[in-house]
């Protein structure tokens, strides 16, 4: 196995070990959210229609976003997350008023900016970071102190394994899939298209994963 691929090798180990109750419910995410996407598939409406590739690009960000993790590059995964917090910003915009359907439709739709503005968004000072160090090529100490080792200067051309770091990328990653699946059922819930069956079973999952990932029960 080329030097290239040791670090996923390493993660790959440890989520089939140690980290396995972590990785199960990354995958429990992206299968409930494949399920959703093919509700939204199922339907010939343009809000379905539009929601669901939205929806379905950001699953693509998120699984870039595992996988990056999975290679110690996670640091290297903003270019993938700053579309992702649009993603999640534009689907609660078109929640709010479905009615906006109208400006995707007609190519009409506001800037990023000004949708997480409209929506009192909560990402703006994660988007501005991005902005700095990480959507945009910097040479500032953020973005390239993960590229030298400190203690003897030499570089890291070869990103090292550590499991606590892949732990907390993969605790990140769920926090980003939560919000990501509440946002599409929201989204199925404003067309009457919100199973029981969906709902309970993603309750059930963010509780779970509240308790393996922070080690308490979901008090929300």
């Amino acid at each position: 196995m080329p030097e290239i691929w040791n670090s996923r090798t390493c993660a790959m180990d440890a989520i089939e070990s140690e980290l396995q109750p972590e990785a199960s419910i990354i995958y429990q995410s992206f299968s409930l959210l494949d399920e959703m996407l093919v509700v939204f598939h199922s339907e010939d409406a343009a809000f379905c229609r539009v929601v669901g590739l939205i929806l379905l690009k950001a699953r693509n960000l998120s699984q870039g976003l595992f996988s990056l993790a999975l290679d110690s590059l996670a640091q290297e995964s903003g270019a993938l997350l700053r579309p992702l917090i649009e993603c999640l910003e534009l689907l609660k915009y078109l929640c709010d008023n479905p009615q906006r359907i109208d400006e995707v439709l007609e190519e009409k739709l506001p800037s990023a900016g000004e949708i997480g503005k409209r929506i009192h968004g909560k990402f703006q000072y994660l988007r501005n970071y991005l902005n700095q160090h990480a959507s945009h090529l910097s040479i500032a100490p953020e973005s390239m102190a993960h590229l030298i080792n400190l203690k003897s200067g030499d570089w890291k051309v070869i990103q090292p394994y550590n499991e606590k770091v892949l732990r907390t990328n993969i605790t990140t990653l769920f926090a980003i899939l939560v919000q990501l699946l509440y946002q599409a059922a929201n989204c199925l819930a404003c067309k009457e298209l919100l199973t029981d069956s969906l709902e309970n079973r993603l309750n059930s999952l963010k509780e779970e994963g509240y308790k393996i990932f922070i080690g308490i029960p979901n008090s929300q």
